[in-house]
């Protein structure tokens, strides 16, 4: 279906209405101009409305308004119903809260002669005329920046800083200040990704066109932009006392460098091309405190293999700030030290390879930007001398190997070393950085432990530690760290825990522990902080504890998918604690509208609407003005396809009317029925920028995606019963789109897909589109191919998926070993004796394991490969008659699990040498008819369980040589719980725990009696559930903890659980259908690591 595209053009100026009515785009019937009586002019605001606006800010909430009412009433008249003047005033107003200073404000009149907005202009600069004096120069000096300017507010406070016009922290004061009064604004693209939590992080501003103008009359000639390509401008630059130059379209006509007043404190270089500039561009110009000349860059320009930065730089032995960012220089002059004034130096984007030792030197620096600079390697070692150094940037140096090891920066408050690939530690001395606020090591994929002294990072308020893909501990003191405020710990798939320390980190607001792919359990006290936000979606946890339902001050709890009891438990979490929950909307017809209406007036985090079928005219589902809803965060939409009256072509002319706002973060949709998508889809990424979870189930038509691809930070994505669909390829991309932050791909019900392009060809040339995945999970995939091969995933699950692992290569031969496949599971998959030596591919495995593989009568020799598996589970393996000598020559096994090995009759004796063995469990191995004598060389045993062997009948001699043997769990061996019970007990006397479990059935309490010895000690206990199956749980990634009820392993594993989690509380039995997001009678046993 074609867009209805519509553009609406806006103005302050009714002359431009005239012309656009008039001109060629009209007559060439380009544009629709509107009709005079259908134009739409916005009235200005009556006297009243004004005062209301002015009172919000002017009046603190325990004034006595009594004497003032009647004089701001005065002043809101002066307002002439502009909205920005009447901000401006009011913010004024309140800092003068006295009769006669408001009273000066009512009778100041001021006249700017004839100009353009005369009024408007004379209005606001009666606000500048009372703004405080402090800041009226940082605010003036904005007429540096050119109309529809978005500067970072950190680098505007360095330049303000730079001048001389504001000290210390007065920088984020004025920028609230000049905010308040509207005077600056914080820009559209920054908005959308504000948090309440990091209210104090860097944003980007900009400033409306009036208030620039105003700021331009009162600056006048102090100002001036020269125009390269305009010689007329070159008149103006020699007043004498301009402060303030910006050169535009350079194209190196460097005569123009002639004309710069000699006695300007500030010089920008803006849309220009990148070319050397000359060398003596600034020498009659030695007043320069602040150079900017980013600028000398067009898009899509060649670009120079390097530019030198003019020797006359050199002589300015004022300048305090230095932004020659996006230029290709590699290297800086080894005099550059001698810039000693110097205090804020940006080189990011540029081609450093090197930096001179001499740059410590600079005593006075304290803000150094170095990021994106792909070939830095190192730092000079006497990098610590820059003892005044505040702000370090070092983002995307990703060749830099490591910090010097005395990095002992005691000023240093903010340090960035996001994407720093190749640091693989952190220098020991790192908690010396005592006045550390802001720390980003998110992406720096190699680190795998913290340093002790990270403990003493007592100032630290914000730490974000996503995509640390080795990281696998933190350290156990993590909680002195009592000032931290925002915890970022996404996407760590091999971080088990959090220490219980953390909970004594009361300051902490923001906690977000979404993909932590490895982490099972939370801290039973987290519950004691007090935190605000809580994000634990797409994790592995099986519980949550009871403590977080007593958080009052959880205000986001976050939780899209996981475990299906989790989210229940989450749901009741939010109920107790009165949070914003999901709205569901059934829609119904009523006869003389449509109810999907009713949606028009709810705002809400949360929603689901179900039953779209029932929408007769799409153009009820416009009224509801999604685009408008700001605060939705998670939204669902669902057609039943079982109400065959439904008219599916209509479908898409119902999602053509649904386009969410562009800050939502989860979008599903189940049951679509047209086979194509509205245009807005196939311009995903501009409308839904924000989306993180993407989640689309039973499109029984569609035969063509959407480029979801493009999306920036999509991070899951679940495709499911999508049966039309027989390649994804360069489309799902579109132009340019690589998903670079894509971490969980499942697919499932996959029956016709064929091929999934990983490059934008499908060959091997190609760039590599997938690269960072952390889990690919593959269900009923049978055909699937990846060209030219899988992506890159930490984490495989594949069931019934043969064709995954086709092809000779795999592509991990570039990656390192922190990135390198660690864990796989594979079910209901028959491949060839010969197919199996693709698992050689994997030699960077942990954990493994193979569930219900029919025909297998031995193990992959492949396997043997596996020299660091630590973890090996072996499941439902019917045809498996004996396991491989080369089993006992795996040095790092930890945990062996068998269960349901029927055929199974030994074990080889070569196990023995598995001595770094920790956990041993037979389940339901009916084969096996005794234990061997050597099961005493398992020195570092600490835990054995047995479970339904009913052959075993008793325990070997050798059993008392396992002196690091802690646990002991038999159940459902008889003859085994008898004997052991009686004439082998002295076998078990040296065991801390032993729990015997005969097999009959519990009684109605749900408890057995039990034989436990204590530290030697007899003692009978009942048991609540079976710790054997709460140690087989930790061998399963979403193992259930703490169950009230003894469970055989079969959890409840949907099919479309992650869609299934959005409707269950609305499933409810209608006559005319039966609407469910999942097919409850699809449940499978957990049986992946």
């Amino acid at each position: 279906m074609a867009a209805r595209v519509a553009e609406f053009v806006t103005t302050r100026n009714q002359r431009v209405v005239n012309k656009m009515s008039t001109g060629v785009l009209a007559n060439q019937r380009k544009i629709c101009p509107v009709p005079n009586s259908d134009q739409i002019n916005l009235c200005v605001l009556s006297t009243d409305d004004c005062w209301e606006v002015m009172k919000q800010t002017a009046f603190g909430p325990d004034d006595d308004k009594s004497d003032l009412e009647e004089i701001g009433r005065k002043i809101a008249e002066k307002c002439g119903g502009v909205p920005l003047v009447a901000i401006a005033l009011g913010q004024v107003m309140s800092e003068l809260r006295t009769v006669e200073a408001w009273k000066k404000i009512r009778d100041t009149n001021i006249d700017l002669g004839h100009r353009d907005h005369k009024d408007t202009l004379e209005r606001l600069m009666l606000s500048y005329y009372y703004m405080k004096l402090e800041f009226k120069m940082c605010f003036t000096y904005l007429t540096a920046f050119p109309k529809g300017f978005v500067i970072d507010s950190d680098r505007l406070i360095q330049q303000w800083k730079a001048l001389g016009y504001i000290h210390g922290d007065d920088g984020k004061r004025c920028i609230n200040y000049l905010m308040g009064m509207s005077f600056l604004q914080i820009s559209r693209s920054s908005a959308i990704r504000s948090s309440p939590v990091h209210a104090n992080a860097p944003r980007e501003l900009t400033m409306h066109d009036l208030v620039h103008d105003l700021a331009t009359i009162i600056l006048g000639h102090e100002s001036i932009v020269l125009n390269a390509t305009d010689p007329r401008t070159r008149k103006k630059a020699k007043r004498r006392y301009c402060r303030h130059a910006q050169l535009i379209n350079y194209q190196n006509q460097y005569k123009v460098f002639n004309y710069l007043p000699g006695n300007i404190r500030s010089f920008h270089v803006r849309h220009s091309e990148k070319q050397q500039l000359p060398q003596k561009a600034f020498s009659r110009t030695k007043y320069i405190r602040v150079l900017d000349i980013s600028g000398c860059l067009v898009v899509g320009q060649s670009t120079p293999s390097n530019i030198l930065l003019p020797c006359s730089v050199l002589q300015l032995k004022l300048l305090r700030y230095l932004d020659a960012s996006s230029l290709p220089i590699t290297s800086l002059p080894e005099s550059f030290h001698s810039l000693q004034n110097m205090e804020t130096l940006i080189l990011s984007n540029c081609s450093l390879a090197t930096l001179p030792d001499s740059i410590c030197s600079l005593n006075k620096l304290c803000y150094l930007d170095l990021a994106g600079n792909a070939s830095l390697s190192k730092l000079p070692d006497n990098f610590h001398l820059l003892n005044k150094l505040m702000f370090l940037n070092m983002s995307s140096c990703s060749k830099l190997t490591e910090l010097p090891d005395n990095f002992s920066l005691e000023c240093l408050e903010h340090l960035n070393l996001l994407g720093c690939h190749e640091i693989k530690n952190l220098p020991q001395d790192f908690g010396n950085l005592e006045n550390l606020r802001f720390l980003n090591l998110s992406d720096c994929y190699k680190i795998s432990v913290l340093p002790e002294s990270f403990c003493q990072l007592k100032h630290l308020k914000d730490l974000n530690l996503s995509d640390c893909r080795a990281l696998i501990v933190v350290p156990e003191c993590f909680g002195d760290l009592s000032e931290l405020e925002s915890l970022n710990v996404t996407s760590c798939p091999r971080l088990a825990r959090l220490p219980e320390s953390v909970c004594k980190m009361t300051n902490l607001k923001c906690l977000n522990l979404s993909y932590c792919l490895g982490m099972l359990e939370l801290p039973l006290s987290l519950g004691d902080l007090n935190l605000q936000i809580l994000d634990i979606s797409a994790g592995a946890l099986g519980h949550l504890p009871d403590s977080i339902s007593k958080m009052a001050s959880l205000t986001q709890f976050v939780v899209t998918s996981g475990h299906p009891r989790v989210f229940g438990e989450a749901q009741e979490i939010k109920k107790s604690l009165n949070l914003p929950g999901r709205t569901v909307h059934r829609v119904r017809n009523t006869g003389r509208y449509n109810s999907i209406v009713e949606l028009g007036h709810v705002n809400c985090p949360e929603l689901l609407i179900r039953s779209l079928q029932r929408v007769k005219r799409p153009e009820d589902a416009e009224t509801i003005k999604l685009r408008d809803k700001s605060c939705l965060r998670q939204l669902a939409l669902h057609w039943n396809q079982k109400n065959m009256n439904a008219d599916a072509s209509s479908a898409e002319s119902i999602l053509e009317r649904l386009i969410p706002a562009r800050n939502l973060e989860q979008f599903m949709i189940q049951g679509y029925m047209s086979k194509g998508f509205p245009n807005w889809m196939s311009h995903i990424s501009s409308h839904l920028p924000s989306v993180t979870y993407l989640s689309l189930f039973d499109l029984g038509a569609c035969d063509n995606l959407p480029p979801f691809g493009q999306l920036p930070n999509l991070r899951s994505l679940y495709l499911q019963k999508i049966p039309n669909v027989t390649k994804i390829g360069k489309e799902f991309y579109g132009e340019g789109g690589t998903c670079t932050k894509l971490r969980l791909l499942q697919l499932k019900s996959m029956d016709n897909l064929v091929e999934w392009w990983t490059t934008q060809t499908g060959e091997e040339d190609g760039e590599f589109l997938i690269p960072n995945l952390h889990n690919l999970e593959l269900k009923d995939c049978p055909k699937l191919k990846f060209l030219p091969y899988p992506p890159r995933s930490m984490f495989w699950i594949l069931d019934n998926s043969n064709e995954a692992l086709a092809g000779p290569r795999l592509g991990f031969w570039e990656l390192s070993s922190s990135t390198l496949p660690c864990r796989m599971g594979i079910k209901n998959c028959i491949f060839r004796s010969s197919e199996w030596c693709i698992l050689q591919q994997f030699p960077a495995l942990e954990e493994f394991s193979l569930t219900s593989c029919r025909g297998l009568r031995a193990l992959p020799e492949a396997i043997s490969c596996f020299t660091s598996l630590k973890k090996l589970s072996l499941m439902s393996l019917e045809d498996l008659e004996m396991l491989p000598d080369w089993l006992g020559y795996l040095p790092s096994l930890q945990v062996l699990g068998i269960k349901d090995c029927r055929n199974l009759r030994i074990l080889p004796a070569s196990m023995g040498n598995l001595t770094a063995l920790r956990v041993l469990m037979l389940l339901e191995c009916e084969g096996l008819y005794r234990l061997p004598e050597w099961l005493g060389q398992f020195s570092s045993l600490r835990e054995l369980h047995i479970r339904d062997c009913s052959n075993i009948t008793f325990l070997p001699e050798s059993i008392r040589n396992l002196t690091a043997l802690e646990e002991l769990y038999i159940s459902g061996c008889s003859s085994l719980v008898h004997r052991s019970r009686r004439e082998d007990a002295c076998k078990v006397s040296h065991i801390r725990k032993v729990i015997l479990e005969p097999e009959e059935e519990p009684n109605e309490e749900g408890q057995e009696e039990l034989l436990a010895q204590e530290e030697g000690q007899e003692e009978l206990e009942y048991a609540q559930e079976s710790c054997m199956d709460s140690l087989w749980r930790e061998l399963s990634e979403r193992w259930s903890r703490h169950r009230e009820d003894r469970e055989e392993l079969e959890m409840s594993d949907s099919d479309s659980e992650h869609l299934y989690r959005f409707g269950q509380e609305d499933s409810e039995n209608e006559d005319d259908e039966q609407e469910y997001w999942a097919n409850e009678d699809d449940k499978q046993e957990d049986w992946y690591l």
